[in-house]
């Protein structure tokens, strides 16, 4: 079932007829340039910490699900360990944002113009483009939104075997990122329609709901067997209580979300969504609701204490389908000036990379104050190659590196292609899953290279080596000047692993009466 075209004073402007060939060009050819970018631009320490996840195949991770992990390793397979491989799977994620996209604005009665205007419009945004080549769990959250919303509205206007493509969308992006549980809601105005009700007396919906269930069945049988330590890390997270001071940080949110992230198309979106509302069709009212829906549920997260900038893109990619099928005032100028927004932090990535020591050259100027040049935050994009090089010189036989920087760890295992054997020594309480990946006896006695960019002895080591000295430090120079300063501990024989380098258990000892 088709929904109506709009109705009279919401009709999309006029224009030239578009075909599904030029809506499939546009995705090929923003893909191919988005690949280009992945596979130049360095990688970020979270990234280089889902490539090291992906090494070590599991359920699911102490702090993250498991699909945009386990998706890149056909990649890895096929070309190598390179950024590439490790950002491909946020581009397939973005293609199917634009296929599940269509999808929503087909449903919504628009036409392959309307869809191709739509995936044009999100490349107008700086977030959802350089996040469409970031490796990050948004990067397969948001087109298992954008399908699930699809499928919301589908089940609204009488299509029953869409149930299926809601579960689906739901227990996938479950595995992607759990706050895609913030599209339920869309389910409210669904119910409130009595074809979609009649659905509930056939086995579509509740099969469907069994279906998504045993998709996120991974994380569950993760957390059975580490003591529920994934649900309690997400838990903690979410225990924060409201404090009147986290309303200065829910208008920073939307700042970000709204300003900063989407300049332009997001507040021109936010207003073709409430004009969207006003229709009284059910698949249109659904679709409001699985637009709101995330920035919602953000926002109610943010007055809790936990904020990140990016939470609310899956409201603005899914309410880009309103602003691509109703007009809006200055929507062509909020379009074009979006898009030379976005040009221009596209042009400056590339001369990042061309010439990353401007990078250091900006930051010099704004803090030209500063005491100690080896601790400006663009030095770590530098250093890379020789750290790796200087730990492979200093590095013994049989001896681990080991830091509690987690992307450090990771990073020097990426950058030396996996030939140095790194541990993470516990730091912060995020990027952990490392810590379950050995257990105590293959750890015990070994010997660690250890290395740290802070300035204090860490008086942790001490305690469960039997020996530590301290090294000559390495630094990193850049034209002659020093930029990072690494100091190197020699530690000799780890005496305990628990719960600094792991948190498995022994095994337990072999029963010998079954032998």
């Amino acid at each position: 079932m088709r929904a109506p075209l709009p109705e009279p004073g919401l009709e999309p402007a006029p224009g030239s007829r578009v075909g599904a060939g030029a809506f499939w060009a546009v995705v090929l050819g923003t893909t191919a340039l988005r690949a280009v970018l992945a596979a130049v631009l360095p990688l970020s320490g979270d990234e280089l910490y889902y490539w090291d996840c992906s090494r070590h195949l599991d359920w699911t991770y102490h702090d993250q699900p498991a699909l945009v992990i386990w998706g890149m390793i056909p990649f890895r397979a096929v070309l190598g360990e390179t950024a590439l491989a490790v950002r491909a799977p946020a581009l397939v994620g973005s293609a199917l944002v634009a296929v599940f996209l269509r999808g929503l604005v087909l449903r919504l009665g628009g036409g392959q113009r309307e869809a191709t205007l739509a995936y044009g419009i999100l490349h107008a945004t700086p977030a959802f483009f350089a996040g469409s080549f970031y490796a990050s769990t948004d990067a397969l959250l948001l087109p298992a939104y954008v399908g699930a919303a699809w499928a919301a509205v589908a089940i609204a206007q009488g299509e029953r075997r869409a149930w299926w493509g809601f579960g689906a969308a739901v227990g996938l992006g479950f595995q992607a990122k759990f706050p895609i549980v913030s599209v339920l809601p869309a389910l409210v105005p669904v119910l409130l329609q009595r074809e979609a009700r009649a659905h509930l007396r056939t086995p579509t919906p509740w099969l469907a709901a069994l279906a998504c269930l045993v998709l996120t069945g991974p994380v569950w049988i993760w957390g059975a067997l580490h003591d529920w330590d994934n649900v309690r890390f997400q838990l903690g997270r979410a225990s924060n209580a409201f404090e009147p001071g986290h309303l200065l940080d829910l208008l920073v949110f939307w700042t970000w979300t709204f300003v900063v992230l989407t300049p332009f198309v997001g507040p021109a979106a936010a207003r073709a969504w409430w004009r969207a509302c006003r229709r009284r069709e059910p698949g249109w009212s659904t679709y409001c609701v699985a637009a709101a829906s995330a920035l919602g549920f953000f926002s109610v997260m943010t007055l809790r204490g936990e904020t990140s900038a990016h939470w609310g893109l899956p409201s603005v990619v899914t309410a880009v389908a309103a602003l691509a099928l109703l007009p809006v005032p200055r929507r062509r100028f909020a379009i074009r000036a979006g898009a030379v927004t976005t040009a221009i932090l596209v042009g400056g990535a590339v001369a990042l990379v061309l010439r990353p020591e401007l990078a250091l050259a900006l930051e010099r100027s704004v803090r030209p104050h500063t005491d100690r040049p080896d601790k400006l935050e663009t030095a770590e994009l530098f250093g890379h190659a020789e750290l790796v090089a200087e730990l492979t010189r200093r590095r013994r036989p049989g001896e681990l590196v080991a830091s509690k920087s987690y992307s450090d760890v990771h990073g020097v295992a990426f950058y030396s292609g996996g030939a140095l054997e790194t541990r993470l020594f516990r730091g912060r309480s995020h990027g952990l899953a490392s810590l379950y990946w050995h257990r105590p006896g293959e750890l015990r006695g070994r010997d660690v290279l250890y290395f740290t960019e802070k300035d204090e002895v860490d008086e942790r080591l001490a305690p469960v080596f039997e020996r530590v000295v301290e090294e000559d430090p390495f630094v990193v120079r850049v034209d002659g000047e020093p930029v990072r300063t690494f100091r190197i501990l020699r530690c000799t024989n780890l005496l305990e692993p628990a719960p600094l380098f792991t948190r498995l258990r022994e095994e337990p000892a072999p029963d010998a009466s079954r032998r």
